[in-house]
Order: structure tokens, then C-alpha cells, then sequence
């Protein structure tokens, strides 16, 4: 008898286990059904949805204090040396700190050749991140409209291209190559829409983005 009552009971355990495990799997189908409901609602729902997910679980958001701080000093420097010059803006996005270059103003239609002024530029820009380790990536843009120059058969060239006029020039500034990532992408990451001339020019371009070692 006592055998017998000890294999009762561990079945009884065995039972409280799976019974456990199904309410598991329940809520977790529950949770997931109920995402899958809310993709296709207005935001403002799924925000709402997203709180109280928070709240219930009692998650705390953290901000990643500093970053954008860490940025500012450099980005102001580099504001300083280029703001004021024509064809070239600066910002800070997520990807890091963007220097942007305008086709029109960096070089000659269907060319690769940097022109005097940007390339004054460059040099300036080179001397603040020679002293600021981080990753560099060049990436160079076009608009739709093909390339029709006798040197380079596609967008995609002229975009490479240009992109590595402006790796040739950092480079020559004493830059470590082994910081860069250099990349063409042609029409095919436009800023805005390409059906005005307006637009179009917004979209041919060459981005320098620094990410600071500092802040990663």
C-alpha cells in the first residue's frame, strides 16, 4: 500500500507540472495572438497596448544618458569648420554624425573629381577626425536619371566613384584606411522623391557619417 500511495503521489506532482506548463503556453499564445491583432490597428492603440505591457510586467525604460551629449562638442566642430560652406550641411542622425555633400557643388556634371572648394573642405574635416577615432562610412548617391557621361555606363559607377574621390581625399590626409566603409548606392536611396529638379538635386549627394568610437 505505501508503494502504491508513493506512485500516487508522484503522478499527483507530475499532473501539477503539466498543468503549470499548459497555462504557460497559454499566456504565451494569448500574448502573441494579441500582437498579431494589434499590428493591424492605429498606432495610438498599439502604443497604448505596448504601456500596459510595460506597466503589468513592471518594465523601467532607461535612457542611454550621454550619447547624444558625447556628440555635441564634435558635432559643433564640425559645424564651425563647414557650416559655412556652400553645398555642405551637418546634422546628427542615429547612424552618427553626417557631413553631407552636394553633387551639384562637389563636383562637375558626370564626374568623379572632387572640386577645389570641397576638397578645402575635406582637408578641414580631416583634422577633426584624425584626432577622433571611430568608424567612417562614405556613401555615395545619385538621382534616377541615368548616367549618360562617356566614363561611367550607371549610376551605380558615378555613385562608387564618387564616394571614392572622397575616401582618396580623406586618406590623403593621413586618416587610417582601415576606419572607412565606402559605398555606392546610385538612385536607390533617395532623400526625397526624384520628380522634381528640386528633388532630384536634394538626392544627388555624398554622406560622411562618423560614428564616434567614444559613443558606441
Amino acid at each position: 500500500m505505501r508503494k502504491r500511495k508513493r506512485l500516487e503521489d508522484d503522478h499527483d506532482h507530475l499532473d501539477r507540472w503539466l498543468i503549470s506548463y499548459s497555462d504557460f503556453l497559454t499566456l504565451m499564445f494569448t500574448f502573441f495572438a494579441a500582437l498579431y491583432a494589434l499590428s493591424t490597428v492605429d498606432k495610438e492603440k498599439v502604443g497604448q497596448f505596448s504601456t500596459s505591457l510595460r506597466q503589468a510586467f513592471n518594465v523601467i525604460e532607461k535612457p542611454v544618458a550621454g550619447v547624444e551629449d558625447g556628440k555635441k562638442p564634435i558635432l559643433d566642430e564640425i559645424r564651425k569648420s563647414l557650416g559655412n560652406i556652400e553645398g555642405v550641411s551637418v546634422k546628427s542622425d542615429p547612424r552618427g554624425l553626417v557631413v553631407t555633400l552636394s553633387n551639384d557643388t562637389a563636383f562637375s556634371s558626370g564626374s568623379a573629381e572632387i572640386n577645389e572648394k570641397i576638397a578645402t573642405a575635406l582637408s578641414s574635416l580631416a583634422g577633426i577626425l584624425n584626432k577622433n577615432p571611430g568608424r567612417i562610412v562614405i556613401e555615395g548617391h545619385t538621382d534616377d536619371v541615368p548616367a549618360s557621361g562617356p566614363k561611367y555606363k550607371s549610376n551605380w559607377e558615378l555613385s562608387t566613384a564618387r564616394a571614392s574621390s572622397v575616401l582618396s581625399s580623406l586618406i590623403g590626409q593621413g586618416i587610417d584606411p582601415n576606419r572607412f566603409i565606402v559605398a555606392g548606392y546610385g538612385e536607390y536611396r533617395p532623400l526625397v522623391s526624384n520628380s522634381t529638379e528640386d528633388g532630384r538635386a536634394k538626392n544627388r549627394r555624398v554622406e560622411i557619417v562618423f560614428a564616434p568610437s567614444s559613443l558606441r
